[in-house]
């Protein structure tokens, strides 16, 4: 239509629609000059996606599909009865390697040193016995009234139980010292494996139930409770406000 057959009311209005499309075009593109407010992108997110490292029965779910959770949020629990005995078992290993290392270190405990010490005891009595049989029967021997062949018996015999004295004498000075020095270094290395085993068994217990590590906002609940989680699983998907980019081009 000539703008002659228009009336003044479509006129105008027509003119303010082109000035409203003007103006708009206007802000959104900067009007072509320096210094404009307004620029274009979007916002972008990078999420989180927390999971267990052991498969397992979902227990307890702490948040749902978003929810805007603080620090230290708990998110979920899998049933941790099989990580729990694992724990409990290397607890026991560890309490177990640190008491044979102290038994290392202090050596053998009072029942078994006095039993040591009743055979040093045993073992001097015989020496004596020999002591005095060697005694009796030297001037036999040399007056002529006993074999040479009883006093080699005789000097064989005091030998022996001499040796046998001083064998048990380092044998008790040795169980009063406790273990060598390489036993000892052992019985270390073996608390210091028993530790490790322990607290990868603590860290896989609390990795079965994990926090919120900043505030944000939960994206996605992928498992509800009472479900089978398979190993290594999200559960969930979780963005941080620290996450949270603005990308403009």
């Amino acid at each position: 239509l000539e703008t002659a057959n228009m009336k003044p009311q479509q006129i105008l209005i027509g003119a303010l629609l082109l000035s409203a499309a003007g103006l708009g075009a206007f802000l959104a593109f900067g009007g072509g000059k320096e210094g404009s407010n307004v620029l274009s992108g979007y916002i972008e997110g990078e999420p989180l996606y927390p999971a267990s490292p052991v498969a397992g029965r979902l227990v307890a779910l702490g948040v749902q599909r978003g929810d805007v959770v603080p620090t230290g949020a708990k998110f979920f629990s899998i049933d941790p009865a099989q990580t729990q005995a694992a724990r409990d078992q290397a607890l026991a290993e560890s309490d177990a390697a640190k008491s044979l290392a102290a038994d290392a270190q202090r050596g053998q405990r009072p029942a078994e040193l006095g039993v040591i010490e009743a055979q040093l005891a045993a073992a001097r009595a015989v020496l004596n016995e020999a002591d005095t049989s060697l005694k009796r029967v030297q001037p036999l021997a040399e007056a002529g009234a006993a074999s040479r062949a009883q006093l080699d018996s005789a000097i064989a015999a005091r030998a022996t139980a001499a040796a046998n004295v001083r064998a048990i004498e380092k044998q008790l000075q040795a169980a009063r010292l406790g273990a060598r020095e390489d036993q000892a270094r052992a019985a270390q290395d073996r608390v210091r494996q028993a530790q490790a085993v322990l607290g990868a068994a603590e860290a896989r217990l609390t990795d079965l139930s994990p926090q919120s590590p900043a505030a944000g906002r939960v994206e996605d609940v992928f498992f509800q409770p009472g479900e089978w989680v398979p190993a290594n699983q999200p559960v969930l998907a979780f963005i941080p406000d620290d996450r949270v980019r603005l990308r403009f081009f």
